[in-house]
């Protein structure tokens, strides 16, 4: 099963995993809808393939690094899970105090050649359990670097 990302245009380009037939769909209407989708190929093959909304590339990682939540004074350790240029999954290694739109400010180093420091500062979007989806606030600050380790 495949990944289909959509464009600015709701556009899903579409592949036959067995004869590499591509076809562009309308995805304007599947936004409330299932996420995963079966298509039939012209050459009888049936597939399914997951359509995924998101704006920017998400690129898996476990990055360590830290977090502290402004105005609490709450600090601890982190796995970043993944990442895109917009914002951060990461998991706490301990229970915290973290609530949906609270302000941090992560830490953690790119494990590329540069092992370059990424200093961000998130706003919460979701909290389950022991991990956190953040949005950045500031998305200028380190988008070269970002955009360079997420597309190798």
């Amino acid at each position: 099963m495949g990944t289909v990302w959509i464009g600015d245009n709701n556009q899903a380009r579409i592949i036959c995993p067995k004869c590499k037939f591509a076809t562009n769909i309308d995805v304007t209407k599947l936004k409330s809808a299932q996420r995963t989708k079966k298509a039939k190929c012209k050459c009888g093959e049936t597939f399914q393939f997951t359509i995924d909304f998101r704006t920017q590339f998400r690129k898996d990682a476990s990055l360590p690094g830290e977090y502290v939540i402004q105005g609490k004074r709450e600090k601890g350790e982190i796995i970043v899970r993944d990442l895109s240029l917009s914002g951060i999954r990461f998991e706490s290694f301990r229970p915290h105090q973290i609530s949906t739109d609270d302000i941090l400010e992560v830490v953690f180093k790119l494990d590329n050649t540069s092992r370059k420091e990424i200093r961000k500062v998130v706003k919460v979007i979701w909290v389950d359990n022991l991990v956190v989806g953040a949005q950045f606030i500031e998305k200028t600050l380190y988008e070269k670097d970002l955009g360079f380790y997420l597309n190798f």
